[in-house]
């Protein structure tokens, strides 16, 4: 115990000894301050090697989407766009014919690249040899502002020998009217920041996610994620629908639909007369674009499923305390063609509502249930009524090329309904008011 004690108190002593030293020298305090400056050195080198890692992440990542974007050798990947095609040369192949196709995601469509309308027009026209290259250039999310930039950025870099604008009867002109998609959205912005192919489920570490603030992070924790949780995102999606499946709960479906049915009813359209301008508008484009280029343009009007199916529009109707009669499912089809005809009569038009009806009456099934996009057998039917169009108006097929005909496809305009066109475009300030 006595020892212990001893060696305690000398301890003590040289602790006392060593302060006092420290005092009267300033040892401890040199000492200390070059620690604290080693220290700020060390987090001064961090932050500059994070912050040059950070301006040199986000400068590659820059001009890698650029050069994407804007591709200078022979093949164009759009895979690696996003878009739900392969690859395509920019300049034509001898003896195929060539169209770029734009649009929404009806054109882009919800099912794998061999299944989409482009798909299966190209591989009929093919069969009945017309080599045929529909090239798929559309954008989910996207509305006429779109269509038109796409169209101004591509066919100035993949050649074509025509060009064909998917129209979504549903909401194209409803998204431009309330501003639900911002007009200044970048060509391929929404696709190419994209961290999962949507086609394959994919994950692509080259577009990781805007998650944290700093580049460094959001590339780390996606490599991360790719490391422990495997390259491919696993997802119940049926065959063969893509990651842009999706269907909605019961709720939310009958909310989108009352929304796509809006275009179709009359007090809405001087509401709309932004979106029925925009399509004025992209008409004039397509029209200058045939003229400058010379080649053939053509417009897709694709209908949404409260157009091809009353019992729905009826339902919803009745949920939202509508009135059921308040819709006329022919008003924009005809507003569209209507429209078109005045600003640009050169433009060819496809409405695919007659011949979307006379299936569904016959008892096909062409949309998934609570999903606004079509099924495989509604994206064939439109595919086939494509190459029917494309096969008769311009590259002069006979009349019977087809080999899987559809007598649907020989549909005839439907009856006008309610809905008075003139003053339906004079509201939406398409047409002066007829004098009195």
């Amino acid at each position: 115990m006595a020892s212990n004690n001893m060696s305690c108190n000398k301890q003590i002593a040289e602790n006392s000894v060593r302060s006092q030293s420290c005092i009267r020298t300033g040892f401890c305090r040199i000492k200390g301050t070059a620690t604290r400056k080693k220290c700020l050195h060390l987090l001064a080198g961090v932050v500059l090697f994070a912050g040059l890692g950070e301006i040199t992440c986000r400068l590659t990542e820059r001009i890698y989407d650029l050069i994407r974007i804007n591709p200078t050798g022979d093949i164009v990947n759009l895979s690696a766009l996003n878009y739900n095609d392969t690859t395509v040369s920019r300049r034509r192949t001898p003896g195929e014919f060539r169209i770029l196709e734009f649009g929404d995601s009806f054109v882009y469509s919800t099912v794998k690249i061999s299944f989409t309308p482009s798909s299966v027009a190209a591989n009929l026209l093919g069969k009945a040899g017309a080599p045929t290259r529909v090239v798929n250039l559309g954008e989910p999310g996207t509305s006429f502002f779109q269509y038109r930039q796409a169209l101004e950025h591509w066919a100035g870099r993949i050649e074509s020998d025509a060009v064909v604008v998917g129209i979504f009867l549903g909401n194209d002109c409803v998204d431009v009217a309330r501003h639900l998609v911002p007009d200044d959205l970048s060509i391929n912005g929404y696709l190419r920041e994209n961290f999962v192919e949507i086609s394959t489920g994919r994950k692509r570490l080259a577009d990781a996610r805007h998650r944290y603030g700093l580049r460094l992070l959001d590339f780390a924790a996606d490599a991360l994620d790719i490391m422990t949780t495997g390259q491919y995102v696993s997802a119940n999606i049926p065959e063969p629908h893509s990651g842009l499946y999706g269907q909605l709960p019961e709720e939310r479906f009958m909310e989108q639909t009352r929304l796509l049915a809006v275009a179709g009813e009359p007090a809405h359209s001087a509401e709309l007369a932004r979106g029925w301008q925009a399509l004025a508008d992209t008409g004039r484009e397509l029209a200058r674009v045939s003229r400058k280029r010379g080649i053939r343009v053509a417009v897709v009007l694709s209908p949404a499923e409260v157009a091809v199916n009353a019992r729905l529009w009826r339902k919803a109707a009745l949920q939202a305390g509508i009135d059921p009669q308040s819709f006329d499912p022919t008003l924009p089809g005809r507003m569209a063609e209507e429209i078109l005809s005045k600003v640009a009569p050169d433009v060819a038009v496809l409405d695919l509502t007659p011949i979307f009806v006379c299936a569904a009456a016959r008892g096909d099934t062409l949309y998934p249930p609570r999903e606004i996009h079509w099924n495989e057998a509604g994206n064939r039917l439109a595919g086939k009524a494509i190459a029917r169009f494309v096969g008769r108006a311009w590259l002069d097929l006979p009349q019977d090329f087809l080999a899987e005909s559809d007598p649907c496809l020989d549909a005839m305009p439907l009856p006008a309904g309610r809905a008075n066109m003139t003053t339906c475009l004079v509201d939406a300030g398409l047409l002066a008011a007829p004098r009195p």
